[in-house]
C-alpha cells in the first residue's frame, strides 16, 4: 500500500505552539519506548535559500527525504525514516516531532535521495549507522534542478522538555551561470555565441559537509549548452547590478571541483565558447577563476552559485573572465543580528593612501619619479568585526575598466575583494584594467553583507564625505592621464 502525504507547514514558532501534525511512513523506525525517552525534540528540514534571486526551477524543494536521528556519545541511532515521495507536490521545508532521551543529537538529512538518476556506494536505508552516512558517495547521470542531492547535518542539544531546531539543506552541488557579453573594440562586430561548454563537470561527490575532497576516482564528463538561433552579443554594460540568473546564457550544475593547492591540473573547470565573430567561428577557453582570486582558485565548491562574466575581446580572440561565487544558503529563522553602523568601517589603507582619498587612478603612472607601466591603485583597509559569521562582498559597476588587486602593500601579503568578519581589517585594492586611452573612465565601488549596501562614504561632521561620491554607499573612482 502507498499512502499520499499531506503536509500542512507553519513557520517554526508556530509548529512548536499548536504542536505538529505527526504523520507516519511505511518506512519509519521509530525510538525504543524508554523510561530515558523524557524529551520531546521538534525540528524543521528546510531549505528556503536566504537570498531567493538565487534559487531557480525547483532548486528550493525536494521529492523525498531519509531521515536520522543519532546519540552523539554513543552514535547509536534512535530514529530514521524514508519518505519515498511526497505528493501531490514536491516541499521547500518538513516537520517533524519526536520523543528523544536527554542528551545530544545529531539530525541527518538527505533530500532527493529516491532518484533513478543516482547510485549511492551504500544503499539509502533507515538501518544505516551515522559513520555508514559520512561514508556514502553519490554517482548521478544527470543534475538538473529538479533532483539535486542535499546534506542536512546538525548538533542539538536536548536539556529541556520541549527542543526546538532548525536543519538546513547544503546542495552538493555548485551552479555556474554564464553571461557573455562583447568588448567595445567589438562594437561594430556581430559576434553571436552558438555552444557554451562546461569541461570537467563531475558527477560523483562525497556527502558529507565538513570535508570539501572529492571521491576517488572522480567521475568527469564535458558538458555542452548548445545556442541555436541566438542573438548579437551585447556590449559589457557599466553596472553589472541587473545580471540575474534567468539572464544567463547557460547554466551548469557540477558536484564540487577542488583544485589540489589552488593550482591548475588536469581536472580543473573550464569553459569553451564557440562564437560566430562576423561569420567566422572561433573557439574562446577560460578558466573559472578570477585573477584576484587567492582562495580555492580553479575549484567549485558545493551549494554555492557561481556568477561567471565572460567577454570576449579583440585583437586575438581574447576571452576575460569575471568570477563571483555567492553562497546558496539557507535563511535561519533564529538568527536575526543584522549589520549596524558601528560593526564595520573602511579607511585609506594606512589613514593616507592617495587613491583612496581622491579616488583616482592611473595607468600608466609615476612612482618616486620612475614611470611605471601599469595601474596605481586606490587603496583601502576594511573591517566588519559582527555578526559572527557575515560575509562581506565588494563590487566594482564597472568590471571591464577596474579591477581589483591581488598583492598587498606590504611584500607576501593578499587583497580580497569579499571576507568574513573578523577583528584584523582586511586590504581592498582597486586599479585600472588598461592603460590610458584619452577617455575619462569611471567606476562605484560599494559593499554588501546579505545583499544590503553598507554606508562605507557617510557624511563627516562637517557634511563632507571622506570619500567621493554622492550618496553614503557608494565611492566614485576614476582613471585618469598622469600629468
Amino acid at each position: 500500500m502507498k499512502l499520499n502525504i499531506k503536509y500542512r507547514f507553519y513557520c517554526l514558532q508556530l509548529f512548536v505552539a499548536s504542536f505538529l501534525l505527526y504523520s507516519c511512513s511505511e518506512n519509519e523506525t521509530p525510538i525504543s519506548e524508554t523510561t530515558n525517552d523524557q524529551a520531546r525534540l521538534s525540528f524543521l528540514i528546510k531549505t528556503a535559500s536566504a537570498d531567493k534571486v538565487l534559487v531557480t526551477g525547483d532548486e528550493g524543494s525536494f521529492s523525498s527525504l531519509a531521515l536520522y536521528i543519532f546519540n552523539k556519545e554513543s552514535q547509536q541511532r534512535e530514529y530514521s525514516e524514508l519518505i519515498p515521495e511526497f505528493t501531490p507536490q514536491k516541499l521547500q521545508e518538513y516537520s517533524r516531532s519526536v520523543n528523544v532521551s536527554p542528551q545530544t543529537k545529531i539530525i541527518y538529512a538527505i533530500a532527493n535521495y529516491n532518484d533513478p538518476d543516482k547510485v549511492f556506494s551504500t544503499p539509502v536505508t533507515t538501518d544505516l549507522t551515522l559513520q555508514q552516512l559520512e561514508n556514502l558517495t553519490a554517482t548521478s547521470n544527470t543534475l538538473t534542478d529538479s533532483n539535486l542531492l542535499m546534506i542536512g547535518k546538525k548538533e542539538v542539544q536536548v536539556n529541556s522538555a520541549n527542543v526546538v531546531a532548525e536543519v538546513p539543506l547544503e546542495r552538493l552541488v555548485a551552479r555556474v551561470d554564464i553571461y557573455m557579453f562583447k568588448n567595445q573594440e567589438l562594437a561594430s562586430s556581430n559576434v553571436v555565441v552558438t555552444s557554451i561548454k562546461l569541461i570537467n563537470q563531475v558527477l560523483n561527490t562525497n556527502c558529507v559537509l565538513e570535508d570539501v575532497s572529492m571521491p576517488a576516482p572522480i567521475t568527469l564528463r564535458n558538458a555542452n549548452h548548445l545556442i541555436l538561433g541566438g542573438d548579437g552579443l551585447q556590449l559589457m554594460p557599466s553596472d553589472l547590478s541587473g545580471i540575474t540568473p534567468d539572464k544567463a546564457h547557460a547554466s551548469f550544475y557540477t558536484y564540487r571541483n577542488m583544485a589540489p593547492n589552488g593550482k591548475e591540473d588536469a581536472s580543473a573547470p573550464y569553459l569553451l565558447i564557440t562564437a560566430s565573430l562576423d561569420g567566422t567561428n572561433r573557439t574562446y577557453k577560460g578558466y573559472l577563476t578570477d585573477q584576484g582570486q587567492t582562495i580555492n582558485k580553479y575549484s567549485l565548491l558545493h551549494n554555492t552559485v557561481y556568477r561567471v562574466i565572460a567577454m570576449l575581446d579583440h585583437p586575438d580572440n581574447y576571452l576575460t573572465i569575471k568570477t563571483t561565487p555567492y553562497p546558496w544558503e539557507v535563511a535561519y529563522s533564529e538568527i536575526g543580528q543584522a549589520v549596524t553602523d558601528g560593526d564595520y568601517q573602511l579607511q585609506p589603507y594606512n589613514g593616507s593612501d592617495t587613491g583612496a582619498t581622491t579616488g583616482i587612478v592611473q595607468f600608466p603612472y609615476i612612482k618616486n619619479g620612475e614611470a611605471r607601466d601599469e595601474t596605481s591603485y586606490a587603496s583601502y583597509n576594511f573591517s566588519l568585526t559582527a555578526p559572527a559569521g557575515a560575509v562581506w562582498t565588494a563590487t566594482l559597476t564597472n568590471g571591464l575598466d577596474f579591477t581589483f588587486g591581488s598583492n598587498g602593500s606590504v611584500d607576501g601579503t593578499q587583497t580580497v575583494s569579499k571576507g568574513i568578519a573578523r577583528k584584523e581589517p582586511y586590504e581592498i585594492k582597486i586599479g585600472a584594467t588598461k592603460p590610458w586611452s584619452g577617455t575619462s573612465k569611471s567606476t562605484y565601488f560599494y559593499i554588501t553583507v546579505g545583499g544590503v549596501k553598507l554606508k562605507i562614504n557617510p557624511k563627516q561632521s562637517n557634511d563632507a564625505r571622506q570619500f567621493p561620491g554622492d550618496n553614503d554607499t557608494d565611492i566614485l573612482i576614476r582613471q585618469t592621464e598622469y600629468k
